[in-house]
């Protein structure tokens, strides 16, 4: 599609949902905002599923799901404390909610609400899985390096958002035995996030075009990022299906899995031939929740 069209329909849709009230929210909606439950929800279910998979018994598996729920809030709660300088003015104002930026709470409580996850994270994880301290300290690098902007260029913050998913897969399978077939989701949740990057760089067009930030659309076009985002999602519903063929996951497993590449395959084909903004913004839905849930569900049932 030309980018003269896909501007046309960013701008149509740009400020679509977006009628706010200007009310300062409540401290205690500000704290709630910080939890980032849209994304923190997913990545505990991808810890846990991992750890329940890799053979960990129930109460084990439940405690690395807040070792990575507790990692995942004090990561996003973090990225708001270092983006508050450019979140309190100008176009990025009026796109992001940021409450360390709009004064709802103090960035020095932002800090401490971070940091308080991040321990809290590392108690647990050392309580129930020392193994997983390693996937863990890594995972923890890579925040940090995202809030000081080390991974700025398009192409480096989808790897590293792909790398994110997998070691929470990893630090979610320590807690029992790491397995080929986990290996193979780990990669599978890599290259979803990985092309899953493009998706959302597409339906955040209009705020990244008013804020001038470098993404993959902006640097490679909107029709070449859309089959970038397209190849990836195959390569991973290529590596959930290999997953099955290490023997290691009973048919339900296989069944939940079909259900997920059958739906996965129409979205990347009305993906890649008709990319908007406007569909990016469901398909990011379908796939963030809708999909990953289903993936972990299978993880789950099919280890029993």
């Amino acid at each position: 599609m030309p980018c003269n069209s896909v501007c046309a329909i960013a701008k149509k849709d740009r400020f679509v949902g977006m009628v706010e009230s200007k009310r300062q929210p409540t401290k205690l909606a500000a704290f709630f905002w910080l939890l980032r439950l849209e994304r923190s929800a997913m990545v505990a279910m991808i810890t846990g599923a991992a750890a329940f998979a890799a053979g960990a018994e129930t109460a084990r598996a439940l405690w690395m799901t807040l070792a990575g729920w507790c990692l995942a809030v004090g990561g996003f709660s973090l990225d708001f404390y270092a983006d508050r300088d450019l979140d309190v003015k100008g176009p990025r104002s009026q796109i992001r909610h940021n409450p360390l930026a709009e004064g709802s709470l103090s960035p020095a409580t932002g800090l401490a609400f971070s940091v308080a996850f991040i321990a809290a994270s590392i108690i647990v994880t050392l309580a129930t899985a020392p193994m997983a301290l390693l996937p863990w300290g890594i995972t923890l690098a890579v925040i940090i390096g995202l809030a000081v902007h080390l991974f700025e260029t398009p192409l480096a913050r989808a790897v590293t958002l792909g790398l994110l998913q997998a070691l929470y897969v990893l630090m979610g399978s320590a807690a029992g035995r790491l397995s080929l077939g986990l290996g193979l989701l780990a990669a599978m949740f890599f290259f979803a996030m990985f092309g899953g990057r493009g998706m959302i760089d597409i339906r955040d067009f209009a705020q990244d075009e008013a804020t001038r930030v470098q993404t993959l659309p902006r640097r490679y076009g909107v029709k070449r990022t859309a089959q970038f985002t397209s190849v990836c999602l195959l390569i991973s519903y290529a590596l959930s299906l290999a997953a099955y063929f290490t023997g290691e996951f009973s048919p339900i497993y296989l069944y939940l899995d079909l259900v997920f590449i059958a739906v996965g395959l129409v979205c990347a084909w009305l993906f890649a031939t008709r990319p908007s903004p406007r569909l990016a913004n469901v398909l990011t839905l379908v796939f963030m929740m809708g999909a990953g849930s289903l993936i972990c569900l299978a993880m789950v049932l099919g280890s029993m």
